[in-house]
């Protein structure tokens, strides 16, 4: 029985190709979501990942972009990928993101071909290390 999806791998639909030779008629964004679901589906380990294709995710300058989300998990900005290249790094670092039971993925556990690319990260709000401020 498959799991049930505990994270999404949101795909910027709307991406153009960063080379602007390689631009169709067809927004690359869209054509990496289709790819990333196909290539998700045929990995187990990834059973628990959804993809899915989202609106603008922002930060247009380092386009293809990628974010991870899910309930009580940490989020991440993946930025500059090229949606023809090969997968395997960022499929790797999903597959560390779901095994970590808060979707955090430390420094040295990320893959080398993916440190670069990553625009940010984002804590969820139950964090418990999350406090008010000082206010005097």
């Amino acid at each position: 029985m498959p799991k049930p999806p505990i994270g999404q791998l949101q795909v910027c639909a709307p991406c153009t190709h960063p080379d602007r030779e390689k631009r169709g008629p067809v927004r690359a964004g869209e054509l990496f979501a289709s790819r990333l679901a196909t290539e998700v589906a045929a990995r187990p380990e990834l059973a628990a990942l959804r993809v899915v294709a989202a609106p603008c995710i922002g930060n247009c300058a380092a386009r293809c972009r990628v974010s991870f989300a899910g309930p009580g998990r940490w989020s991440w900005l993946i930025g500059g990928l090229d949606p023809g290249a090969p997968t395997d790094g960022l499929l790797d670092f999903a597959r560390r993101w779901l095994e970590a039971p808060d979707g955090f993925v430390g420094k040295d556990d990320r893959p080398k071909p993916i440190r670069p690319l990553l625009l940010g990260r984002v804590p969820p709000p139950e964090l418990a290390e999350f406090r008010e401020p000082s206010t005097g």
